[in-house]
């Protein structure tokens, strides 16, 4: 009779995600993308094979570049819905809430573009540096010479990463982290994952920032919603930048003493503007949706989820992260020969 009754249970999946939830997610994140790619690949070369067309030449096509921009999201977007289906977690577990306050949602705008405008400069500055170093920056690949182009890389480099790299990184890997790190060390090993998983030093002090600010964010507002729009608006506003600089307007920064004292003083401004927007907004808001785990989690399974060791998996990601990180460095300086 018992054995009846647990067979006509009905199945319950979690509503959380545990530190090792965050490993897989991380590692996964780190080899999706390349799985990816290499899939497309081999089907290039078996279809360059097929029609006689040289496969550098298609490598080299607009058709090809669009589909590029697709590796990352498809990835996230496999390793999302796969990995809640292996640990049996809920699509709640993200914290994609839409219930979010009218002045929260205005804050996320105000946000983005301290985080934005007061970043750049310094930024463009230390970019500065790298090249004079010997180090070759990336351009953005899609064309943006007219406003269709400029929708359609909206489209691939704005709207799909803000969605999917959002559900990986302040979904599975920040909340997962929040169950053993709290809130506190969760944003800042999030935001550092986040930045190695770009692989590029160029990119690497405005993703740690980024990261950090993104998180803070999704954990005050209790909604990934606030992390995704974010996400959006900073990608969206480079992109419109480039647009304007490639057809006809000027965006040209040049670095002297002083230009570099403004860099830094635009960094202390916006440093100082989030710390009161923390201090006078943020404060004495009702934080009672901010607490995913609180909210979901029994006492017994919070127990549970704290007493479990580290997983080997989180360590192995970040490693391959940082070694790829390394690698795509050094190629940039020139040192390694990547397409040899």
């Amino acid at each position: 009779m018992k054995d009846k009754e647990k067979e006509k249970a009905p199945f319950v999946k979690k509503n959380y995600y545990t530190i090792s939830d965050a490993g897989w997610g991380y590692f996964c994140a780190i080899v999706a993308p390349y799985a990816v790619m290499a899939v497309v690949v081999i089907l290039m070369g078996l279809l360059s094979s097929q029609i006689g067309q040289d496969m550098n030449q298609m490598t080299e096509s607009l058709a090809f570049i669009i589909i590029s921009c697709l590796f990352a999201p498809i990835g996230y977007c496999i390793l999302f819905f796969a990995l809640n289906k292996k640990t049996a977690t809920s699509f709640k577990a993200v914290g994609l809430r839409f219930n979010i306050k009218l002045w929260d949602f205005v804050m996320c705008f105000v946000v983005a573009i301290i985080c934005l405008f007061g970043l750049q400069y310094f930024i463009g500055g230390f970019n500065g540096l790298l090249q004079k170093g010997g180090y070759e920056l990336t351009e953005i690949s899609l064309p943006l010479d007219n406003v269709g182009y400029l929708i359609l890389a909206i489209i691939l480099m704005a709207v799909l990463p803000a969605i999917f790299e959002e559900f990986i990184f302040r979904g599975i890997i920040l909340n997962g982290l929040k169950t053993k790190f709290g809130e506190n060390y969760a944003i800042l090993i999030s935001a550092l994952m986040f930045a190695f998983a770009h692989g590029s030093i160029e990119q690497f002090l405005y993703q740690f920032a980024l990261g950090i600010i993104i998180a803070w964010m999704v954990v005050r507002t209790g909604s990934l919603l606030s992390g995704i729009l974010i996400h959006f608006l900073n990608n969206a506003i480079v992109l419109i930048l480039n647009y304007i600089s490639q057809n006809g307007g000027s965006f040209e920064l040049t670095y002297n003493a002083w230009q570099w004292v403004l860099s830094i003083g635009l960094v202390l401004v916006a440093c100082v503007l989030i710390y009161l927007i923390e201090r006078f907004y943020f404060k004495h808001k009702n934080r009672d949706l901010n607490i995913n785990e609180d909210e979901m989690m029994s006492e017994n399974e919070k127990k549970t989820v704290q007493s479990k060791p580290y997983p080997l998996v989180l360590w192995f990601g970040m490693g391959v992260a940082v070694v790829l990180f390394l690698i795509n460095t050094l190629s940039g300086f020139g040192v390694l020969n990547l397409t040899a």
